[in-house]
């Protein structure tokens, strides 16, 4: 079984392509599944640049998700996903927007570290060696809250802080560690995500190190190429095989209806070859 359950495509601003492009490609890679797993719209249109709108979402992309459904059902099986950022001032309104949707899974992500007004995106701006410990801090507490939230079903790229400068520090392993924690007692699991190794890091979200100690609390795996373009649906996927083989018992999460389930990981079966 072999999966790709993180997609992005144009109606996040920042996404070339749209969903059936990205279908077509997993198609031709030989996926078993495919997520249609794009940003989540956020109360008062909070970071416009990089999501759709909440019109946008009923009136376009889920639509267009479960039209997608049914056209490939004998070639690949889909899921309804979605990718939501957690933030403490929007957790009633991400409550309410899972519960009125009929996702597969929910795949939870921190991209902004801070109180609203003060918050510091993990994207864009450059951040000092100075500024690196209170970021990393605060990431990994995030990531904590995440799991005790019981609003998702995986952690996405949980390690993604590292974009902005490598720290480690006793007190950062020691959040790192707790927030693995609660994504255990969460029964949750962790994607391994490949679109660090098209960036300056050149390697895998989250890295080894990290992963080494999921293995050791025994919590499960699944995996996503973060795509952004059809192109990079299932890139670096090779590398992902061998990462779940030795930190995931061989074994990739799937889900259908927010109920997990495992399955022996294989390799692209490029042309749809099975």
């Amino acid at each position: 079984m072999i999966v790709d359950y993180h997609t992005h495509n144009r109606l996040c601003r920042h996404a070339q392509g749209d969903l059936e492009e990205y279908i077509q490609a997993a198609i031709g890679l030989g996926l078993d599944e495919i997520a249609c797993s794009d940003h989540a719209p956020l109360p008062d249109n909070y970071d416009p640049r990089h999501r759709m709108t909440v019109e946008e979402f009923y009136s376009d992309y889920a639509p267009a998700v479960s039209e997608l459904v049914e056209k490939y059902s004998k070639k690949i099986r889909i899921k309804r996903a979605i990718e939501i950022d957690h933030l403490d001032w929007a957790t009633d309104w991400n409550q309410r927007f899972i519960a009125e949707n009929d996702f597969d899974f929910v795949l939870g992500s921190v991209h902004f570290v801070g109180p609203r007004g003060q918050e510091k995106p993990l994207f864009g701006p450059e951040y000092g060696r100075d500024e690196l410990e209170s970021l990393y801090e605060g990431y990994y507490l995030a990531i904590a809250d995440s799991a005790k939230s019981g609003m998702f079903d995986i952690i996405s790229h949980c390690d993604i802080v590292k974009k902005s400068g490598v720290f480690r520090s006793k007190r950062v392993d020691e959040l790192l560690v707790e927030a693995l924690m609660q994504i255990k007692n969460a029964d949750m699991c962790i994607e391994i995500n490949t679109s660090g190794m098209r960036k300056p890091e050149k390697e895998v979200y989250p890295s080894e190190r990290i992963l080494s100690i999921a293995r050791d609390l025994k919590i499960p795996l699944t995996i996503g190429s973060d795509a952004h373009t059809p192109g990079d649906v299932g890139r670096d996927f090779d590398t992902v095989v061998d990462l779940v083989e030795a930190y995931g018992r061989g074994k990739v999460s799937l889900f259908e209806k927010r109920e997990r389930t495992e399955a022996k990981i294989t390799g692209l079966r490029p042309n749809g070859a099975r």
